[in-house]
């Protein structure tokens, strides 16, 4: 590998250091503009640092709109989906990796083909469907939990399957007829063996589905109201016709990144794995 030259090195390091800027300076705007005043959000000289530094729109902004409410309901339907997802990925990956069944390259199909349409696409269809079973089975789906869960479920699910079949192919199948030598069942051998290895590319379906339910805002307007409102819809409450309280919804901003922070720091490791592994194989 040839070494490269003092020229090199520096445009390697100022191509990273724009990259990062560009990455990391809206954040450090918002974390910014949340300890400065209103005066001083508003004025027509923008500053990076805070000239009178506060914590008024950390005591202000659950006052104004009920943002832990929105942020409770987040994190129930964002970890439902999860849930869900892993474990309805985990065992359609595991058939379509392990199994050459009829069928199976037509519904590699239209897993794939989901994935190329527009989610407002689906709006009217799943309102209607939730109309449907309302009025067929008594089970009310808009406004609820289980019914966000169910459709954010939906449009992770195709993914996730298909990331998580392309790290099941790279465990060798040796490994599961091993199992089965030594007396396991398929789903103890899919339990105890399987998974145990697989980790990597869960918690990248995880995680994906975590924060595409989190950061969700279409279905969400139009299947929830005011008890089952989500995060994203309370951010937009601190803008109204008559007031636009920017400090107050910075704060909540830097509030509404903390699950995924810490849900980042938590699984980077096996994230960074799964990814490489998921998006390397056809």
């Amino acid at each position: 590998m040839n070494k490269r030259t003092p020229l090199e090195n520096f445009l390697f390091y100022f191509l990273i250091l724009l990259l990062l800027f560009f990455v990391l300076a809206p954040y450090a705007w918002m974390v910014s503009s949340s300890f400065k005043t209103t005066l001083e959000i508003q004025g027509m000289t923008p500053t990076w640092i805070p000239q009178t530094l506060t914590l008024e729109n950390y005591v202000r902004m659950n006052q104004t709109v009920p943002i832990v409410d929105y942020f409770m309901n987040s994190v129930i339907i964002s970890l439902g989906t999860m849930i869900f997802s892993l474990l309805l990925a985990v065992l359609a990956a595991y058939g379509i990796s392990r199994f050459n069944f009829p069928g199976r390259n037509i519904y590699i199909l239209v897993l794939l083909a989901t994935q190329m349409l527009p989610g407002v696409l689906f709006v009217i269809p799943y309102f209607m469907l939730f109309t449907w079973i309302r009025n067929t089975f008594g089970i009310q789906m808009t406004n609820t939990y289980h019914g966000m869960i169910f459709t954010y479920t939906s449009f992770s699910l195709p993914f996730a399957i298909l990331m998580l079949r392309n790290y099941l192919d790279s465990v060798p199948r040796s490994i599961d007829e091993q199992a089965l030598i030594d007396g396991c069942t398929r789903f103890m051998a899919l339990f105890r063996i399987i998974i145990p290895l697989a980790k990597p590319g869960m918690a990248a379906i995880g995680i994906y589905s975590f924060i595409m339910a989190w950061n969700e805002i279409l279905f969400a307007t139009i299947l929830t109201r005011g008890e089952t409102r989500t995060i994203s819809l309370g951010l937009l409450r601190y803008l109204t016709q008559n007031a636009s309280r920017w400090g107050e919804m910075m704060a909540a901003c830097i509030f509404a990144t903390i699950p995924i922070i810490i849900i980042f720091t938590l699984v980077q490791k096996n994230l960074v794995k799964g990814l490489i592994s998921g998006a390397t194989k056809g």
